[in-house]
Protein backbone atom coordinates (compact mmCIF):
# COMPACT_ATOMS: atom_id res chain seq x y z
CA UNK A 1 0.00 0.00 0.00
CA UNK A 2 0.90 3.62 -0.52
CA UNK A 3 1.28 5.21 2.61
CA UNK A 4 0.32 9.16 3.15
CA UNK A 5 1.07 10.41 6.32
CA UNK A 6 4.90 8.52 6.84
CA UNK A 7 5.89 11.78 8.50
CA UNK A 8 2.98 11.90 11.35
CA UNK A 9 4.26 8.53 11.96
CA UNK A 10 7.70 10.05 13.01
CA UNK A 11 6.05 12.82 14.86
CA UNK A 12 3.91 10.45 16.86
CA UNK A 13 6.79 7.40 17.55
CA UNK A 14 9.20 10.94 19.30
CA UNK A 15 5.82 11.95 21.05
CA UNK A 16 4.79 8.74 22.25
CA UNK A 17 8.02 6.68 22.71
CA UNK A 18 6.43 3.22 24.14
CA UNK A 19 4.34 3.22 20.95
CA UNK A 20 7.74 3.19 18.64
CA UNK A 21 7.66 -0.38 18.34
CA UNK A 22 4.13 -1.01 17.05
CA UNK A 23 4.29 2.15 14.84
CA UNK A 24 7.15 0.35 13.01
CA UNK A 25 5.34 -2.89 12.73
CA UNK A 26 2.06 -1.57 11.66
CA UNK A 27 4.57 0.51 8.68
CA UNK A 28 6.14 -2.46 7.51
CA UNK A 29 3.35 -4.54 7.36
CA UNK A 30 1.11 -1.85 5.64
CA UNK A 31 3.75 -0.70 2.93
CA UNK A 32 4.12 -4.34 1.89
CA UNK A 33 0.30 -5.20 2.31
CA UNK A 34 -1.96 -5.29 -1.17
CA UNK A 35 -5.47 -4.65 0.46
CA UNK A 36 -8.23 -4.84 -1.53
CA UNK A 37 -11.13 -5.02 0.90
CA UNK A 38 -11.85 -4.27 4.93
CA UNK A 39 -11.17 -8.15 5.06
CA UNK A 40 -7.68 -8.12 3.48
CA UNK A 41 -6.93 -5.23 6.61
CA UNK A 42 -8.57 -7.64 8.96
CA UNK A 43 -6.26 -10.61 7.86
CA UNK A 44 -3.18 -8.74 8.85
CA UNK A 45 -4.33 -6.63 11.70
CA UNK A 46 -7.49 -8.47 13.37
CA UNK A 47 -7.88 -6.21 15.62
CA UNK A 48 -9.09 -3.20 13.32
CA UNK A 49 -12.17 -1.49 13.22
CA UNK A 50 -14.62 0.69 10.93
CA UNK A 51 -15.47 4.41 11.44
CA UNK A 52 -18.00 5.63 8.97
CA UNK A 53 -16.30 7.30 5.95
CA UNK A 54 -13.64 4.54 5.18
CA UNK A 55 -11.93 5.69 8.35
CA UNK A 56 -10.39 3.00 10.00
CA UNK A 57 -8.93 2.64 13.40
CA UNK A 58 -5.70 0.46 14.60
CA UNK A 59 -5.15 -1.13 17.68
CA UNK A 60 -1.09 0.12 18.17
CA UNK A 61 1.36 -0.93 21.41
CA UNK A 62 -0.93 -3.89 22.98
CA UNK A 63 -4.40 -1.63 23.05
CA UNK A 64 -2.50 1.36 24.89
CA UNK A 65 -2.80 3.54 21.44
CA UNK A 66 -5.13 4.13 18.10
CA UNK A 67 -4.19 4.73 15.02
CA UNK A 68 -6.70 6.24 12.87
CA UNK A 69 -6.68 5.98 8.31
CA UNK A 70 -8.02 6.45 5.61
CA UNK A 71 -7.99 3.77 3.51
CA UNK A 72 -8.68 4.33 -0.79
CA UNK A 73 -9.15 0.57 -1.18
CA UNK A 74 -9.15 1.61 -5.19
CA UNK A 75 -6.27 3.34 -5.43
CA UNK A 76 -4.29 1.35 -2.82
CA UNK A 77 -3.65 4.30 -0.21
CA UNK A 78 -3.85 4.35 3.31
CA UNK A 79 -4.02 8.07 4.69
CA UNK A 80 -2.65 8.46 8.79
CA UNK A 81 -5.10 10.70 9.89
CA UNK A 82 -4.35 10.85 13.81
CA UNK A 83 -2.74 9.14 16.70
CA UNK A 84 -3.77 9.24 20.00
CA UNK A 85 -3.96 7.31 23.48
CA UNK A 86 -6.94 4.71 23.92
CA UNK A 87 -8.29 7.18 26.46
CA UNK A 88 -8.14 9.81 24.33
CA UNK A 89 -9.88 7.75 21.85
CA UNK A 90 -12.52 7.11 24.25
CA UNK A 91 -13.48 10.33 24.36
CA UNK A 92 -14.18 10.47 21.24
CA UNK A 93 -16.95 8.25 20.85
CA UNK A 94 -16.29 6.86 17.71
CA UNK A 95 -19.06 4.98 15.65
CA UNK A 96 -16.96 1.31 14.87
CA UNK A 97 -17.86 -1.16 13.31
Amino acid sequence: MELVGEDSLKHFAKKFSSARPGLDRWLKLTKAAQWKTFQDVKATFPATDYIPQNQYCFDIGGNNYRLLTAISFQLGVVTVLDFMSHADYDKKKLNTR
